[in-house]
């Protein structure tokens, strides 16, 4: 999935004529096609003509500033998907923040750097690029084609943002050593250096979080592949299995107030079961994490339920019933598509269901279905074959 520059265009939006120039040669010169806007009133009618494939977005403009126009754009079904990179002298921890909460992907601090600027634009056209590309995925394929082919290019793409990521991290962790060196710490003691050692300890801090949470991003990327579960296939109670999974999750998850209860209606209250148990406690933690996250406020609780009984064709079926907030119709549908979530703000990836679907339908052979009814919450059912064929 190559592309050159020239086959991207790129909207700039900033109400100073030099910056624009600036911009345009810089873009212009490796190759980009460019649009301009010199206000937020004609960015969104250049957006009705052209949609462009980014957003170089100034924050400081008169009449209606940056973060007015990311919000309209997002707020647009046609528009929100595209990319937005802040263009800002506003470098407070605040302001950036607030960017990312209303959609933007990145920011540029001015005065802007060529190689910076030039850099971020090729990395978010490439990812969204690879947005596109998994959406024309879920569109055109079959279901397990589908997730297998996603599988094989998130993992690429994870392996590839490892790299930066490690460099990032100990980059963040060089600056919060050079800040507790005593030649540094002598700077607290002046008026016009504690501010500043204090700006970048901060700035460390956002830094390292960050890419902690990009980090474990990464790794449920990974999850996503089947080719990357390693488990061992066996003999197995289920009923024994879905206890321990329970258990586990009460262990690590005893704030959320979670109560977990299990109905057991298998004949002698057994199930013998051949097939993966690690990845079937995988499935069990996920929907628990789900149910924890989304089911119910936050720091509240709430009751799940599993129940364990056998099917009309000689399986098993397995329900996590939640009696929560439920799922619109509208997400509904697209509960197992990789990358879609309603929860980022809480953590989600977008990624947990479509782990979850890949490992049913795929790795254990089985069937995995949801109900929900807003208001009175949500029923995901399991359903498994006695014996998992076939190998890893």
């Amino acid at each position: 999935m190559t592309m050159s520059p020239a086959d991207s265009r790129i909207l700039i939006v900033d109400d100073a004529p030099v910056n624009i120039q600036a911009l345009t040669a810089i873009l212009r010169d490796r190759g980009y096609r460019i649009s301009v806007a010199t206000n937020g009133r004609q960015a969104l009618e250049a957006l009705a003509k052209v949609r462009p494939d980014l957003i170089l977005l100034d924050v400081v403009m008169p009449d209606m500033d940056g973060f007015e126009t990311c919000t309209r754009i997002k707020a647009s079904p046609d528009w929100r998907d595209i990319p937005i990179i802040f263009l800002t002298a506003k470098t407070e921890t605040d302001d950036i923040v607030r960017g990312f909460e209303l959609g933007a992907v990145d920011y540029v601090g001015k005065p802007f750097h060529a190689h910076e600027l030039l850099a971020r634009v090729a990395t978010h056209l490439a990812m969204d690029r690879l947005r596109r590309e998994n959406e024309r995925l879920i569109r055109d394929e079959s279901e397990s084609a589908r997730h297998r082919s996603v599988a094989q290019m998130v993992a690429g793409v994870a392996h590839e943002i490892n790299t930066p990521l490690g460099i990032i991290r100990t980059a963040a962790d060089l600056i919060t050593q050079a800040i507790a060196s005593p030649a540094i710490a002598a700077l607290t003691q002046t008026p016009d250096g504690k501010p500043v050692v204090e700006d970048l300890a901060e700035a460390a801090r956002l830094i390292e979080r960050n890419a902690l949470r990009a980090h474990t991003l990464v790794q449920d990327f990974k999850k996503v592949s089947v080719n990357q579960i390693t488990d061992i296939k066996e003999t197995v109670n289920l009923a024994e299995v879905v206890a321990e999974t329970t258990h586990l999750f009460r262990v690590t998850a005893r704030q959320s107030r979670m109560d977990v209860s299990i109905v057991n209606d298998l004949p002698g209250q057994r199930g013998e079961w051949l097939g993966y148990p690690g990845s079937l406690s995988q499935v069990l933690l996920n929907l628990l994490a789900n149910a924890q996250r989304y089911a119910y406020a936050e720091d509240t609780g709430g009751r799940v339920e599993i129940t364990l009984a056998t099917d009309q064709h000689g399986g098993y079926r397995i329900t996590v019933r939640d009696f929560g907030n439920g799922i619109p119709p509208e997400n509904l549908a697209r509960i197992f598509d990789p990358f879609f979530t309603t929860g980022r703000g809480k953590g989600g990836s977008g990624l947990g269901m479509a782990i979850v679907y890949n490992i049913v339908t795929v790795h254990l052979a089985g069937a995995i279905t949801v109900e929900s009814t807003v208001g009175a919450g949500t029923t995901v059912t399991v359903s498994l074959p006695r014996v998992v064929p076939g190998s890893i």
